[in-house]
């Protein structure tokens, strides 16, 4: 049996995240033409995970996909709107890998207080498209070639003054909604090949 985990992201799983990075970097599936170096992901890793977050999924402890939040580009000063990147490792997509990730990400963000995600999606990107669509994401209109998703989180504490830090959520919250998202994730085609 596989074992599965979805997990916070250290510095130290900045290889393997960028491994994965890599084939989508200069595609329509990401925003940058090339990959940074291990230095500067690394360095982005430091930045995000402690105030917006970024997650890991492994299976039997090899990394297979991740995600992140930035702050929203059209509103960066709002800390209750941010954005939402996924990768999935090629060769793993159709699993429910990003489906996890998305669940974790989604129960921390709600549970932080946050308010709305936003996710860019280049027009070409039919997958993306579809992805985003079947987790409940609205068209909120596009910029050029990007088109611009929107989905309402139902915040804990809808009058919070502030979102709670992901490395901040209660433990017993955040082990539940980890063990939901490793459900989501169906390894049998990697059991029967």
């Amino acid at each position: 049996m596989i074992r599965t985990a979805v997990r916070r992201v250290n510095e130290w799983d900045g290889p393997s995240m960028l491994k994965i990075y890599q084939p989508y970097a200069g595609t329509v599936q990401a925003p940058e033409e090339e990959a940074p170096g291990l230095q500067d992901y690394i360095q982005r890793i430091d930045t995000y995970t402690y105030g917006l977050g970024w997650l890991l999924c492994e299976l039997d402890c090899q990394p297979v996909g991740f995600c992140h939040l930035t702050e929203n580009r059209e509103d960066p000063q709002n800390l209750f709107s941010v954005e939402f990147q996924l990768y999935v490792k090629q060769g793993f997509q159709g699993m429910g890998v990003g489906r996890a990730l998305w669940a974790l990400m989604r129960d921390m963000m709600e549970e932080g207080s946050r308010r709305e995600v936003f996710a860019r999606v280049h027009r070409q990107n039919q997958e993306a498209q579809a992805f985003f669509a079947a987790m409940g994401f609205q068209p909120q209109g596009s910029q050029g070639e990007e088109l611009l998703l929107r989905y309402q989180l139902s915040p804990a504490d809808p009058a919070a003054q502030r979102p709670t830090k992901p490395y901040l959520i209660d433990k017993f919250a955040y082990e539940a909604a980890r063990e939901r998202a490793a459900e989501l994730v169906n390894t049998a085609r990697l059991e029967h090949p």
